[in-house]
């Protein structure tokens, strides 16, 4: 299950802007959860919990409303009627990877798939895709190598699996059907050689990144074994708590606790001071488009940051704001993985202001107006930062 997830954070970078190379960074300052991740999290409660699974989605997609769901889905999702949408979106397979770890026969498995898929994805397509990558991950964690899965799958459901990367990649669009997606994002973990080469291949079709990237990562997880403490710590810092809550309740229950996500990895290459100062150009940045972190210093006072690529390439600086907004400090960083755990560590929160409705999650507004930078070296003298 964290598998997609993280494939789902990896991907969604990428999402209508095709990328048709394995040559990428995983996180970047753009790296969100998407619905993907909302409608995963959202079957795991439905399996832990016996609800309803027309109910919990439409609960879990009204929650986040700005999780770039598809028109119709959304529609569907805050219609009050119990009809059953047709689709043959991808979303019934994106969504369905809790399911392969959650039963001990592939019976159970194709059944709850099937029963997943109907409320919004009735059409045969869309069962056939939910059920596929389903019984991936229940073949996948239960030790059969790829040539069963892929004999398995191409057999039951009739995809075409013999295809190579390298053949499918040039010619292919961005496809959010069940027939378009599901059999590239399963190619792309057969042809892998470890979980994050599954997130790369996915990736670098340039297609429906984010949600071929769950897919794959989905099965990949269960292939290859639990993922790193650092991919835990940065779901931890980029889902919301009461996702995390869940994915932690259904670790728990059908996953052996193979995580803790409260005693995550913290280990991050220390922060370092800009060479040559703050680059002034910052202040034609318009702070509404900044992705802000946000600590209480208590008293209703707050300090903000932002995280951007660095003029070095592939590297990332943070910078330090007040609410005003005059931008006071810069720490470098050798990658966004690496700013984003530090910046938790030092009692930031990532503000998740654009998944769901209800603003900064008790926070002061965010920083608006025009930059001003006034340095004052507080975090990167090192007094204050750990």
């Amino acid at each position: 299950m964290l598998g997609a997830l993280i494939g789902d954070i990896v991907g969604s970078v990428f999402e209508r802007a095709p990328h048709k190379s394995k040559e990428f960074d995983f996180v970047s300052e753009r790296s969100r959860f998407t619905d993907d991740s909302v409608l995963t999290v959202a079957t795991a409660d439905a399996l832990l919990h016996g609800y309803d699974y027309m109910q919990v989605f439409k609960y879990w997609g009204r929650s986040y409303p700005n999780a770039g769901y598809g028109q119709k889905f959304f529609r569907w999702c805050l219609s009050d009627s119990d009809e059953r949408g047709e689709s043959y979106g991808n979303g019934s397979a994106m969504r369905v990877s809790p399911i392969g770890w959650a039963f001990d026969s592939l019976e159970e498995v194709l059944e709850e798939a099937k029963r997943s898929a109907e409320p919004s994805h009735s059409h045969p397509e869309g069962v056939k895709g939910a059920c596929a990558v389903a019984a991936s991950v229940f073949l996948a964690r239960s030790g059969k190598s790829k040539d069963e899965i892929k004999d398995y799958v191409a057999r039951e459901f009739g995809y075409d699996l013999d295809r190579s990367l390298e053949s499918v990649r040039p010619g292919y669009t961005f496809d959010s059907s069940c027939q378009g997606s599901v059999p590239e994002a399963l190619i792309a973990f057969l042809e892998s050689e470890s979980f994050e080469d599954a997130l790369s291949n996915a990736v670098s079709l340039g297609g429906d990144s984010d949600t071929q990237a769950c897919i794959a990562g989905a099965v990949a997880e269960a292939f290859y074994g639990p993922v790193s403490k650092r991919w835990v710590t940065l779901l931890n810092i980029l889902m919301p708590q009461e996702a995390v809550k869940v994915a932690d309740e259904f670790n728990k229950k059908y996953l052996d606790s193979r995580y803790n996500f409260f005693c995550c990895g913290r280990e991050s290459a220390d922060g370092r001071p800009a060479e040559n100062g703050m680059p002034y150009d910052l202040q034609k940045l318009d702070p509404g488009n900044c992705r802000w972190w946000v600590k209480d210093l208590g008293m209703q006072d707050e300090v903000w940051a932002f995280v951007t690529e660095s003029e070095t390439p592939h590297e990332a600086s943070a910078y330090f704001s007040t609410d005003t907004p005059v931008i006071f400090d810069q720490l470098c960083f050798k990658s966004f993985e690496d700013a984003f755990i530090a910046l938790n560590r030092n009692g930031f929160d990532l503000l998740l202001e654009n998944y769901y409705e209800g603003g900064s999650g008790g926070y002061a507004s965010s920083p608006r107006g025009r930059f001003r930078i006034e340095p004052h070296p507080i975090f990167s003298s090192g007094k204050h930062w750990i």
